[in-house]
């Protein structure tokens, strides 16, 4: 198998898109954050939400020119492919990001990711620290290893 280099834009894109990814991460990371309490953080403000979707938008925007890109690091990362179900799971497999940005606003987000149980409150689940240790940590791993692997076969 060999790998293609990558262009200076499709670079350009792969950087661009890590950086939004990491906004995304701290966003998702300031509105469940607790500070090690036992107390529930409030809701996300105004100004959270609106982060929110200039995120979604822009990854939205994007990702038909960037999951190809993926694909070159992402295809050989998972043997699972066969086996994941081909309504829901495979769109996920293909663009893990899309869990992130997919959702319409931050509740159905965390709601989904299963920080919080359900709309009527913001209180976070016994779950929602190990669900953000996931994204933060390792998550965001394979997301510096894909960007060192752009680095590494992009074009001059």
């Amino acid at each position: 198998m060999s790998i293609r280099t990558f262009s200076q834009t499709e670079s350009d894109l792969a950087f661009q898109w890590v950086d939004k990814y990491f906004k995304l991460v701290e966003l998702i990371i300031e509105i469940s954050d607790n500070d090690g309490q036992d107390i529930s953080t409030s809701e996300p403000s105004f100004e959270k939400e609106v982060r929110y979707q200039e995120l979604r938008v822009w990854f939205l925007a994007h990702q038909d020119k960037f999951i190809p890109i993926w694909s070159e690091f992402w295809r050989d990362k998972n043997t699972l492919r066969d086996s994941v179900d081909k309504t829901d799971g495979q769109e996920y497999f293909e663009n893990p990001f899309l869990m992130l940005y997919k959702p319409d606003n931050l509740y159905q987000l965390v709601y989904r990711l299963g920080i919080i149980e359900n709309f009527d409150t913001w209180e976070l689940t016994e779950q929602s620290t190990g669900i953000i240790k996931d994204i933060k940590v390792e998550f965001s791993l394979e997301v510096l290893q894909f960007i060192h692997f752009v680095g590494e076969f992009a074009g001059d």
